[in-house]
């Protein structure tokens, strides 16, 4: 397979970094909005090829027009894919709370490379267990490359649908970048990087578990 280059960043054990593929996550994106004041990037997931998750909040506001970028680093000339329609999760609300339901879902005009590999939406929070990878594309010496990080689970909140992690390396950009828990082998997709926090106990990140929201992510819309 095709190694794609990438940065790895956190508690990465070198035997690790040394056996991943990138191509194994190619299905992680880069998302251009285009609003009256400038572009912004953001980092998103496809689920299907025609599919991408990313965050709410990423997708608020005045929107002039969405790219979609699957290369290894952002590149605002190079190839892209255009977006059909997206949608903001209906209980979405960031003055209530901006981490809870913070997803989106695009329709894309072009489908994606057969080469694109997708993982699976865990069923269930109790999937949660195993190593987590978080992938985004945010800014990091001045690039927006695919990046992997290796945070630590903070906490499970089923009730509020969130999974916090100690996560000291997000940037502006990751938001809406996939987080996966591998186990025996296998990855699933169990949130969305949302927001950072700091606070007494430290630096950590609130992501919306995805497995509450199957039947939104799978439902149809225009």
């Amino acid at each position: 397979m095709k190694y794609i280059p990438g940065i790895m960043v956190g508690l990465m054990i070198n035997a690790f970094a040394q056996e991943i593929d990138w191509s194994n996550f190619n299905a992680s994106l880069v998302i251009e909005v285009t609003r009256p004041q400038g572009k912004f990037t953001c980092s998103g997931v496809a689920i299907d090829k025609d599919v991408v998750l990313t965050a709410a909040h990423c997708l608020e506001g005045e929107i002039i027009d969405i790219k979609v970028f699957n290369q290894s680093a952002y590149d605002p000339k190079a190839d892209s894919w255009t977006v059909k329609s997206f949608e903001l999760h209906p209980s979405y609300n960031k003055e209530k709370s901006n981490y809870r339901s913070d997803i989106a879902r695009l329709k894309l005009n072009a489908k994606l490379p057969e080469t694109t590999i997708f993982y699976p939406i865990a069923k269930s929070a109790k999937q949660v267990k195993g190593r987590l990878l978080r992938i985004g594309f945010g800014a990091r010496s001045g690039l927006n490359a695919r990046t992997l990080i290796t945070p630590v689970m903070k906490s499970l909140k089923t009730q509020e649908e969130t999974l916090e992690l100690n996560d000291m390396y997000s940037y502006s950009g990751d938001s809406g970048g996939p987080i996966y828990v591998q186990e025996n082998g296998q990855m699933y997709l169990v949130a969305i990087h949302s927001t950072l926090s700091y606070g007494p106990e430290g630096k950590f990140s609130l992501n919306p578990l995805l497995s509450h929201e199957r039947d939104w992510i799978n439902s149809t819309w225009n």
